[in-house]
């Protein structure tokens, strides 16, 4: 994506990122934003914190089985209702 846009820093050294880029990244206000300089470039990189203990969920793998069970439930692909864990285990088995 090569989108440029000549903003004016503010005198607290602020800049105001047009909205049309945030919705390009996909970012909101209150997002944060990483910045590194590369090359003599001010570089904006969009970053989600996330509590350490919840990072799991964040995974390649487990976002897969994620969008993997949101498709079974769409097409409607769910066992029966079971009373006990046992009832479950032996369906798993078959």
């Amino acid at each position: 994506m090569a989108t440029s846009t000549i903003m004016k820093i503010s005198p607290q050294g602020q800049i105001r990122i047009p909205k049309k880029i945030m919705i390009t990244l996909g970012i909101e206000k209150g997002d944060y934003v990483e910045v590194d300089v590369e090359k003599s470039q001010i570089v904006l990189k969009p970053r989600k914190l996330i509590d350490p203990s919840q990072g799991w969920y964040w995974t390649k793998e487990w976002q897969k089985m994620e969008t993997d069970v949101d498709e079974e439930i769409e097409k409607d692909q769910l066992s029966a209702k079971f009373e006990s864990a046992e009832e479950g285990l032996k369906w798993l088995k078959k």
